[in-house]
């Protein structure tokens, strides 16, 4: 059996007009680590954001930048069970990778409920690709896997992730207090049905939900309630 038979996971892509989401091999997960430790995040001029590590990567210094994200990576992949997973794509935009797209659950076959996070390098921000990865991410989650319902949450001062959100009709859903830096951050927490999502007008792909690579996501099956 190849590793994608074994582990199908593996072989899960989606293609937009602006961006292709898929899991990483080797190759691009040294491109991401090299790419999440090199600029990171957060832009440091912006005073606004706080800088809350990301996954434990964000201030320190190579290479256990790199280090401290591919155990992230890892991790997520070890600790997977249907009932709670958490799956990292690689954003590719034309040859680069340019940042990461997750999407994850827990009871999903239960909630049909999914939330997602992203991030993109600093030399790749302004172009658009994170609401590119978004709404390829949005493709998967309510095209491909059924879901019914989408989360997410920004700072309350990250307006540009705050604006992909709302014109892609997220509502909000209350906020939650958090600490960064040592100080008290509001976090804006909202939600995206699958009423409200407006899909694209561009064609898109998903590529690798099989049988079971739906099974290992906790995808109930075809007519179930």
């Amino acid at each position: 059996m190849s590793l994608v038979e074994i582990w199908p996971l593996l072989g899960i892509k989606v293609r937009t007009p602006a961006v292709e989401l898929f899991v990483s091999d080797p190759d691009t997960l040294e491109a991401l680590a090299r790419l999440a430790a090199a600029g990171g995040v957060y832009d440091p001029q912006n005073q606004y954001l706080p800088r809350t590590p990301v996954g434990g990567w964000e201030d320190v210094a190579s290479p256990e930048a790199e280090r401290r994200f591919l155990r992230y990576f890892w991790a997520g992949l070890a600790d997977w069970r249907p009932e709670r997973w958490n799956l990292m794509l690689a954003v590719k935009v034309g040859g680069d990778i340019v940042g990461v797209q997750e999407i994850g659950a827990q009871h999903f076959a239960v909630t049909r409920t999914v939330s997602t996070g992203s991030w993109i390098g600093r030399r790749y921000q302004g172009a658009g690709y994170g609401k590119g990865a978004r709404e390829a991410v949005l493709h998967l989650a309510f095209d491909g896997l059924r879901a019914e319902r989408a989360d997410t949450a920004a700072w309350v001062t990250n307006y540009a992730s705050l604006g992909v959100s709302r014109a892609m009709g997220y509502r909000g859903n209350g906020t939650t207090t958090r600490a960064a830096e040592d100080r008290r951050v509001e976090q804006v927490n909202l939600t995206l049905s699958r009423s409200d999502w407006r899909g694209s007008t561009g064609d898109y792909v998903i590529a690798g939900l099989t049988s079971d690579a739906s099974e290992m996501l906790g995808i109930p099956p075809t007519g179930a309630p």
